[in-house]
């Protein structure tokens, strides 16, 4: 197989492409590798619970008796819950990456009615959404400039331990759409649940938080409390392949030059260290994609700022109130009763499942879900 070729085409291909199709057809070609179509047939009786117990509300107004409860993920079947729902209702294709990482599942708890007659009451969870929060950007020119951050303050003086990444701030639809969702989710990124959970998991205090938006610079973070918009980066990243084409690549460097793949592998960020090594055999450059996101940053106490830069030893106060049941009465008056008053022509009741990325063509795929990319 001509390797060299295969990437070129690949990347061709890509690069005439809007970015809402871009990210369309790269979650397709991944969800349709041999790996994932194994794991989506291992876990068909857990992915349809999952779907079938997606919030829908019954009337416009039911946003309001929503009892939040942010969940960690630390055992197998939250995780694969989890999983489930980050990479079965979101837009952009999941990859676990090395490093510091907590994962989150966001529901309402509803209680049941008593069926046996004996005074308990079975809870229920309707899910709402996703977070992953993991090792943070060692380095992006907004949110440095504002903190006023150097490469000495970050690593040298290790104080980039004491912030983390929203890599994953997900709604499920129909919440996200009609009830401005994205907002509720970014909030519980800030909540006390994932605050004390990765406290609880690395010794290094967590007092700040970096996220970027999906594409261009107006997102679910636009106007959001306590989320400050720092300035939105260049998004001048290299093309990477689908994940077919790279599957193929990683195999055939595998096998020419074990050794080096090996090592590659070894730390973070394993694949953009191999997609560069491919790169140089054969001689590849990839295209540049021009997609800038939105850059923000959330800070948990009043001085967080000045304890990253070094300029105060200690803490302060925090910044806010970050109880679960206070930013979900926030998100409530704020923004989704205002969303609703605007809503109620443009209703979208239906969940957005990707599950019909299986076994489908792409001109299938990009008729039923194209329309749905960054809803």
């Amino acid at each position: 197989m001509n390797f060299k070729k295969l990437l070129e085409d690949n990347f061709n291909y890509l690069h005439n492409m809007r970015v809402p199709e871009y990210t369309l057809y790269k979650k397709w070609t991944d969800l349709n590798t041999d790996k994932n179509l194994k794991w989506y047939n291992k876990n068909q009786k857990q992915i349809s619970y999952i779907k079938d117990n997606i919030w829908k509300p019954k009337e416009l107004n039911d946003y309001k008796n929503l009892n939040l409860v942010v969940i960690p993920c630390d055992n197998p079947t939250l995780l694969l819950n989890w999983r489930i729902l980050r990479v079965l209702t979101h837009s952009a294709v999941w990859k676990s990456s090395p490093g510091r990482m907590a994962r989150f599942i966001v529901a309402h708890k509803e209680i049941n009615n008593d069926l046996f007659g004996f005074g308990f009451k079975e809870p229920e969870l309707k899910y709402l959404g996703v977070i992953s929060m993991g090792s943070d950007f060692i380095g992006i020119g907004g949110r440095d400039k504002y903190i006023g951050w150097t490469t000495d303050d970050k690593l040298k003086r290790g104080m980039l331990k004491h912030t983390a990444m929203g890599s994953s701030i997900s709604p499920t639809q129909p919440l996200g759409y009609n009830y401005l969702g994205g907002k509720l989710i970014s909030l519980m990124v800030c909540s006390d649940i994932v605050e004390n959970t990765w406290n609880s998991k690395y010794k290094e205090k967590l007092v700040g938080i970096t996220t970027t938006s999906l594409y261009g610079g107006y997102s679910q973070y636009t106007r959001l409390n306590y989320w400050r918009k720092c300035k939105t980066s260049e998004g001048k990243i290299n093309l990477e392949p689908t994940e077919d084409v790279y599957e193929k690549l990683k195999i055939w460097f595998k096998e020419k030059y074990p050794e080096i793949y090996t090592k590659s592998q070894k730390g973070s960020h394993p694949k953009p260290r191999l997609l560069g090594l491919i790169y140089k055999e054969l001689g590849v450059r990839p295209p540049i994609n021009n997609a800038p996101r939105g850059v923000y940053w959330c800070s948990l106490y009043d001085n967080t700022n000045n304890f990253l830069n070094r300029t105060d030893e200690e803490l302060g106060k925090k910044k806010f109130d970050n109880k679960v049941n206070i930013l979900t009465d926030l998100w409530k008056e704020k923004y989704a009763k205002k969303r609703i008053e605007k809503m109620k022509d443009n209703f979208k009741p239906e969940i957005l499942f990707y599950d019909k990325l299986i076994d489908n063509t792409w001109e299938d795929v990009k008729k039923h879900y194209l329309k749905d990319i960054g809803r």
